[in-house]
């Protein structure tokens, strides 16, 4: 009996993982630019502080987190004791509860460990990215997230490595003056996922009472409890209307 030849081709499933996996690479790549710009400046920022290049690639591997990197720097340039400064990343850090949770109901069917890298990779710039491809197809294929978290990672601390080897070359200005890219990137990110939005008059409702929070706030407490607050009055508000919304229109009512 003559043995047939087997077919070497992959799975359609493997496939289809490839593929997502491309376009999720693909999706990322309009904000790499912003991770380069911010991830040079924070690995800069961590030479002028008195850290190593290997020190810096593991801050940047493990916190990965741009804004508390910016802010571990600080307080350790300050002279800060290791309590403060834990507590200071993790309050400013305390804003992907609220990412992940949304990020959830496109999770209902994932494994628990699809679950866990999903959320550990989640970034402010790559939350942005994929909520506009959930709230546009409906659903997030992991394979997707992934080249779109690994994609943003991989770039991240290649971008504080080369920071970190080369500030000794820039001005002190220049490399301060980097940051201004951060805020930029989270315009744009902002500007994207609401003119994709089908919710724009919730999400315009959800900006005021932010400005409005802090407002209020800004002089009377510190900078990141004030966003922190902020962030769940205006979440907290849109959650609510949003879902009476959602009643009325299961009920007939206008």
């Amino acid at each position: 009996m003559i043995p047939t030849e087997q077919d070497s081709s992959p799975a359609p499933e493997a496939d289809d993982s490839r593929a997502l996996f491309k376009a999720g690479v693909i999706a990322c790549l309009p904000t790499i630019l912003g991770y380069w710009s911010i991830g040079f400046a924070s690995g800069a920022i961590g030479t002028v502080s008195g850290f190593s290049p290997l020190e810096i690639t593991l801050l940047s591997t493990f916190l990965y987190a741009g804004s508390a990197q910016f802010l571990f720097y600080s307080l350790y340039a300050a002279g800060a004791g290791a309590f403060s400064i834990v507590a200071g990343v993790l309050l400013i850090n305390l804003r992907h509860i609220l990412m992940s949770s949304y990020m959830a109901m496109y999770f209902t069917r994932s494994t628990q460990m699809q679950k866990i890298i999903g959320g550990a990779l989640l970034t402010d710039e790559t939350f942005a990215v994929a909520a506009q491809y959930g709230n546009r197809h409906g659903t997030l294929p992991f394979a997707w997230l992934l080249g779109l978290n690994v994609t943003a990672w991989i770039n991240w601390i290649i971008a504080n490595l080369m920071g970190a080897l080369l500030a000794t070359a820039l001005p002190e200005s220049l490399v301060h003056g980097l940051g201004f890219s951060l805020v930029s990137m989270f315009i744009a990110l902002l500007l994207m996922t609401w003119l994709a939005s089908r919710q724009r008059i919730l999400e315009l409702v959800a900006v005021a009472v932010s400005v409005l929070v802090v407002a209020l706030f800004v002089k009377r407490l510190d900078g990141n409890v004030v966003i922190l607050i902020a962030t769940v009055s205006a979440a907290t508000l849109a959650t609510v209307l949003l879902r009476r919304k959602n009643t009325a229109n299961e009920d007939g009512t206008p």
